[in-house]
């Protein structure tokens, strides 16, 4: 199995801070079944060269004292790129910054509260390149959390969403968990990952009992087991047609006021 979204350099981002935090998770993650982690530091400063090649080498690091550990799991590159206006001009970094750099499936993050008036663009700009958006863990989008059908007409589009297993199991909050939901039931989540950060992050086994009893048992199978390997692959896979949800402003309080920042 193959988790598409974390963060387990040492000293990198909002990571673990240390090289036994890092060792801690992964021995963590192998011992839950899953075999391959992608790496996906924060990316906020758009294609930055220093940045990418600092967590590069940051990455092959991790893997050479990951393998004299006798940690039997593979780290590949990717990062979680935060989206701004002239994120897709810099062409000669772009395929860098891909899921195992295969050119094919980038992972963005929104900012918490909103979605840019520049998405569409950002959007349009990737896919005529040929490269596939991985929306991350929508269900915190703060406008998505109250119109679920904003993320539907971006799957329209031909975008991918990736939920996180904390959202899953409640780890968020009440009304995230609610919102992951709301999204896997009408068919616009494609792929459960970990986005951890520390030793103390929610797996994806922990999610799969909740995962199940929404989407079924053969669904979340094939989510954890098939659509994040052929993303590692940067291959097509077969996708549900997502189901619009039937509207209602959906009432999430003063969600940003009093929520706990968590990882």
């Amino acid at each position: 199995m193959v988790d598409i979204h974390s963060h387990i350099l040492p000293n990198i981002d909002d990571g673990p801070s240390n090289i036994t935090d890092s060792l801690v998770m992964l021995a963590n993650t192998f011992a839950s079944g899953i075999d391959t982690v992608i790496s996906t530091p924060h990316l906020i400063d758009g294609l930055s060269e220093d940045r990418i090649n600092e967590c590069n080498e940051a990455l092959v690091e991790l893997r050479n004292i990951t393998e004299k550990n006798g940690i039997n799991i593979q780290l590949k590159s990717g990062f979680e790129c935060y989206i701004t206006p002239d994120f897709t001009k810099k062409d000669a970094n772009l395929s860098s910054v891909t899921i195992n750099k295969n050119g094919r499936y980038i992972l963005i993050e929104f900012p918490m509260k909103s979605i840019p008036p520049y998405t569409d663009e950002v959007f349009i700009n990737l896919k005529t390149k040929g490269i596939t958006p991985i929306i991350a863990h929508p269900e915190r989008n703060y406008e998505i959390m109250e119109n679920p059908n904003i993320l539907y007409n971006f799957i329209l589009q031909g975008c991918l969403a990736q939920v996180n297993a904390g959202s899953i199991v409640g780890h968020y909050g009440k009304q995230i968990k609610e919102t992951s939901k709301i999204l896997l039931s009408h068919n616009m989540i494609h792929l459960i990952a970990s986005d951890m950060h520390s030793v103390s992050s929610p797996t994806i086994k922990q999610a799969m009992p909740d995962l199940i009893s929404i989407i079924g048992h053969n669904e979340a199978l094939d989510m954890i087991n098939d659509n994040s390997f052929y993303i590692l692959l940067g291959r097509e896979f077969k996708r549900k047609t997502p189901i619009p949800y039937e509207y209602q402003k959906r009432n999430i309080g003063n969600l940003f006021g009093t929520m706990r920042k968590k990882e």
